[in-house]
């Protein structure tokens, strides 16, 4: 759902924390839900989320012009997570998820688990994992004395409702 859904990232640098936050993510859920209104991870299912580079926001604009360049946002303006299974753990809600993230032109294959709750035709998914820029082949930056690590702590929350035809 436009404005509910959100990215934010943590970076660590000699200095203090980096933040950034994108709340313009685009993309699709497509599963079946059981009869106990929970996901039926037995049948099929599709997930793809899409960030635009130029949606994701430090506040500070000579980091957000350092973060384009590094990620070429020309040539590759989106990063892309393409679900590939998930599975879950217990009934609590906490699930695993095989996915692929697709950045700069590479893709990644990772696991993490994450919690999914349902209600009333609305998903909420909520996750996060920590990611190596140089994966992507991107060098951690350096701005003036201030050295960046190469970890990028990722959390992510999807709300998305169920539309016609069974797509959330």
């Amino acid at each position: 759902m436009p404005g509910r859904s959100s990215l934010e990232t943590e970076t660590k640098s000699n200095v203090h924390p980096i933040y950034a936050s994108a709340t313009r993510l685009d993309g699709f859920i497509e599963g079946e839900i059981g009869q106990d209104g929970k996901p039926d991870f037995e049948s099929p299912c599709k997930a793809r989320l899409e960030v635009p580079l130029s949606a994701m926001g430090t506040g500070n604009r000579l980091q957000d012009m350092e973060m384009q360049r590094r990620m070429e946002a020309r040539q590759h303006p989106v990063i892309r997570v393409d679900l590939i299974r998930a599975w879950s753990l217990n009934a609590d809600g906490r699930c695993r998820a095989a996915f692929e993230v697709t950045a700069r032109g590479r893709s990644r294959s990772y696991e993490e688990d994450f919690s999914l709750n349902t209600s009333a035709g609305r998903i909420i998914v909520e996750g996060q994992h920590a990611f190596d820029m140089r994966d992507f082949g991107v060098d951690p930056p350096r701005f003036f004395s201030m050295k960046v690590e190469p970890e990028v702590k990722v959390r992510l929350r999807i709300e998305a409702e169920e539309v016609q035809g069974g797509d959330a």
